[in-house]
């Protein structure tokens, strides 16, 4: 039985697209999931845009609002992936943790350091890292980033431009993707 999956979108960099002052965050969730042809055969997915913003502009209200758009949705799924941008996504990845505790369920964050439309895009690796980490069932707040899966108040950037930005501080990855699958 296929999974059933409520993709988010917030912004950030992996739906952005070049406007006049830089990249501007424009891609919607549709968008996305039709760059991602071989999610279709393996999860239900219904998608939500929720917010628009570079995650600079991030702020606790924002992590109130994608943590009420989570509690009102976490029975309806088997899990939930946020897409959101990279300079925040740490915070908002521990915000939630301690907003949605006690989880049973994986509330997976990923982004990219290059848009998902551009030539060598991290976006479609981190997104599949993300459904991966659905299927496997990894219970809790997460970031999905570089093939490796971070729990989400343990994860901190390090990193502006490689695609290995995110790393576990004091705790070993939840899980990491090899060629065999997820292992966790």
């Amino acid at each position: 039985m296929m999974k059933k999956v409520l993709l988010l979108t917030t912004g950030g960099t992996i739906a952005a697209r070049n406007g006049e002052q830089g990249l501007v965050p424009d891609i919607k969730c549709q968008d996305i999931l039709e760059m991602l042809p071989e999610i279709k055969g393996c999860f239900e997915v219904d998608s939500q845009d929720i917010l628009n913003l570079d995650s600079s502009n991030v702020q606790p209200e924002e992590w109130q609002y994608i943590a009420e758009i989570v509690t009102e949705n976490l029975a309806l799924y088997d899990g939930i992936i946020i897409t959101h941008g990279t300079d925040t996504m740490a915070y908002t990845a521990s915000a939630l943790s301690y907003m949605l505790q006690n989880l049973d369920k994986p509330v997976i964050l990923t982004g990219a350091q290059i848009p998902i439309e551009k030539m060598f895009t991290d976006a479609k690796r981190n997104l599949q890292a993300a459904f991966a980490a659905v299927n496997t069932d990894i219970k809790g707040v997460a970031i999905a980033f570089d093939d490796k899966i971070i729990n989400g108040c343990r994860a901190v950037k390090v990193r502006t431009l490689g695609f290995n930005a995110f790393e576990s501080i004091s705790a070993p990855y939840v899980g990491e993707v090899y060629a065999d699958g997820m292992h966790v």
